[in-house]
């Protein structure tokens, strides 16, 4: 088989996969206003959290957040920032938050809104992908302050 004929092959079946993929999740991509204004969804913490154990800390009102990890927070900044999340009852959709690493170190709790996320990243990452990250893509960044 000659390397031009590979070549389409793979290409071909990527471009099937894709068209797979999309019709599958198709359903899942939020309109622009739906996409723009998820973060009124977004839930935060209640009063300060108490670690429990490990990366995993509780709030004021039993609400169970992750402290998420640097590699996991890259588009959050995580060199100067912690980014902190939380999941629905049924683990579907998740709520981000972020606070300075030398405000949350020296125990000052000013939590500032990070993103809604219909799908979470850590739970449905195919889902999220469609749901709120390729959104991101197809509407060439949305006026995100319309929510603010």
């Amino acid at each position: 088989m000659n390397i031009k004929l590979l070549v389409i092959s793979v290409i071909i079946c990527i471009l099937i996969v894709s068209l797979l993929l999309l019709y599958k999740h198709y359903d899942k991509i939020p309109s622009k206003k739906d996409h723009i204004n998820r973060n009124k969804y977004n839930v935060f913490p209640v009063g300060n959290l108490t670690q429990i154990k490990n990366d995993k800390y509780i709030d004021y009102n039993n609400i169970y957040w992750i402290k998420r990890g640097f590699f996991t927070s890259l588009l959050h900044n995580p060199s100067e920032k912690y980014v902190f999340e939380t999941y629905d009852l049924n683990k579907v959709s998740s709520s981000e938050v972020e606070i300075l690493k030398k405000d949350f170190d020296n125990d000052i709790q000013n939590f500032k809104p990070a993103s809604f996320n219909y799908y979470s990243s850590f739970n449905s990452p195919l889902s999220h992908f469609f749901a709120d990250f390729l959104p991101i893509i197809i509407y060439l960044s949305p006026k995100y302050n319309i929510y603010n």
